[in-house]
């Protein structure tokens, strides 16, 4: 059987496994981004999230003048992404110039010279000075629409638990695995998810700094008991070269000087699992490969990223069903871009 032949069958055989209608509208528009790189089946994802439609809503209904807070990578990816509202300019105080005719101007430019208008604030980097910014120029109040924040609270508070049909799937006592703890909001949201059962986590983040971060938000969840491991995740017990790419939908690649301690799930617990969470920058594959025993004894529920890589698409979902072909699958979007996109298996 050729190779050609194989790719269509597992495909196939992924789309049988998807749960509802949302899941195969969304895994037929990422396999085409995926295979075509044509980013008009991304902005259909993108548009039926209700993110998009939140910010939508705030457009429409906003008919004063509207500027962009940031000239950078989210910037822009509203600009595009809300075209037909016609935006007056951006604000950047690190970019000059201008972006698809939309001027730039710096934050005293801005303050000294536009009197009216509705500021979109748009940059997770500069978040924090933007609305300082802002404040201290005295523009606040229905004038500043937080787009970031929204972003931040999807990824805080709906990202990896937000899924329905989770819930029947809640155990007595529950074991979830944060692979990527970064900052521990998602073990934090795990408690939360959990509830009253009996709960247990096992977090990994060879990141130091991310490392310290997490220990304080897990030495705060009352009623819990965790195992926080400084290392990522991966197939084997190793330590690899990496670097982070730069470009949307970051993943880590050979090569960078960045030496990363890894070990895999099977080698470091013995016990049940009841739920993997992984997001760790185009590592999910071999990490999945490192949880096979895991995976086919327990079935855990399990939330992997499948954007990091244009395959993770096909083969994160088939490498899955190798080990469990039971398993239902559902996808769900959670940006304004590519990125966050979560594979859901229960």
């Amino acid at each position: 059987m050729t190779g050609g032949r194989v790719l269509i069958q597992n495909i196939q055989n992924i789309y049988n496994h998807l749960g509802d209608e949302e899941s195969r509208r969304m895994y037929a528009d990422r396999l085409l981004f995926s295979l075509t790189g044509d980013r008009r089946y991304m902005t259909d994802i993108i548009k039926n999230t209700a993110l998009y439609q939140k910010v939508y809503e705030i457009l429409g209904n906003d008919k004063r003048r509207k500027y962009i807070a940031s000239a950078g990578q989210w910037g822009k990816i509203l600009a595009d992404l809300f075209e037909e509202f016609d935006f007056s300019g951006m604000i950047d105080n690190h970019v000059t110039g201008s972006y698809k005719g939309l001027p730039i101007m710096s934050m005293t430019e801005f303050a000294e010279n536009i009197s009216d208008g509705t500021v979109y604030i748009a940059s997770t980097s500069f978040h924090a000075e933007f609305s300082q910014m802002l404040e201290k120029a005295g523009i606040g109040g229905d004038r500043v629409i937080d787009v970031t924040g929204m972003m931040l609270d999807v990824y805080h508070h709906q990202q990896y638990f937000d899924l329905p049909f989770l819930m029947g799937h809640r155990e007595e006592h529950e074991v979830f695995v944060d692979g990527g703890c970064y900052d521990g909001e998602n073990s934090r949201m795990f408690a939360e998810w959990a509830g009253s059962v009996q709960k247990t986590i096992f977090a990994f983040e060879p990141d130091e700094n991310n490392f310290r971060k997490c220990k304080n938000v897990l030495e705060k969840i009352d009623n819990l008991s965790y195992q926080l491991i400084s290392k990522g995740l991966w197939n084997s017990e190793t330590v690899l070269d990496f670097r982070a790419s730069s470009n949307e939908g970051s993943r880590l690649v050979a090569g960078g000087g960045t030496c990363i301690p890894v070990t895999s799930l099977d080698a470091v617990i013995d016990g049940k699992v009841t739920f993997i969470k992984m997001d760790i920058e185009g590592a999910e594959y071999e990490a999945l490969k490192g949880a096979e025993r895991l995976i086919r004894e327990y079935k855990p529920k399990l939330a992997v990223s499948v954007y990091h890589k244009p395959e993770d698409i096909w083969e994160l979902p088939g490498l899955i069903l190798s080990f469990c072909p039971e398993y239902t699958f559902y996808l769900r979007h959670y940006s304004l871009s590519s990125e966050e996109t979560v594979l859901y298996a229960v």
